[in-house]
């Protein structure tokens, strides 16, 4: 893949997540607390989801358009055609042993949590009535 098609997905990809949170920013926090509401204008577009997809896609083509940004961005796409990345195989191996360790660490701490919530509900109460009982 060359590295303009590169940085076209990636700032594609950037400006419809900026955009996803600019309609719920609009929409939640700016009209919400307006108490304005967010009415339909287009088909089942709101007035939030216009605003955000439009600041976002001129943010976007503002920063692509940035000669330092863009040539930072092709710069980053060439360094990424360098990296080795891992095989399948590789890949695979390591995440069962993420996995494998998740899983004996969660074992162990349920086994401190389940001791800890036994000694600090049952044996230490229990413990404290009989030094109690002892002071009478």
């Amino acid at each position: 893949m060359s590295s303009g098609r590169l940085v076209a997905l990636f700032w594609i990809g950037a400006t419809f997540c900026i955009a996803i949170f600019f309609e719920k920013v609009i929409g939640d926090l700016i009209l919400g607390a307006l108490h304005l509401g967010d009415p339909t204008l287009f088909f089942d577009w709101r007035l939030s989801t216009i605003l955000g997809f439009g600041l976002a896609i001129a943010l976007g083509t503002g920063t692509f358009l940035n000669p330092r940004l863009k040539e930072l961005s092709y710069e980053v796409a060439n360094e990424l055609k360098k990296v080795t990345w891992p095989t399948r195989v590789e890949t695979q191996r390591q995440t069962a042993a993420v996995l494998l360790f998740t899983v004996v660490f969660a074992g162990i701490l349920g086994l401190f949590d389940a001791t800890s919530s036994k000694v600090m509900t049952s044996w230490l109460p229990w413990l404290f009535g009989k030094l109690a009982a002892l002071g009478r």
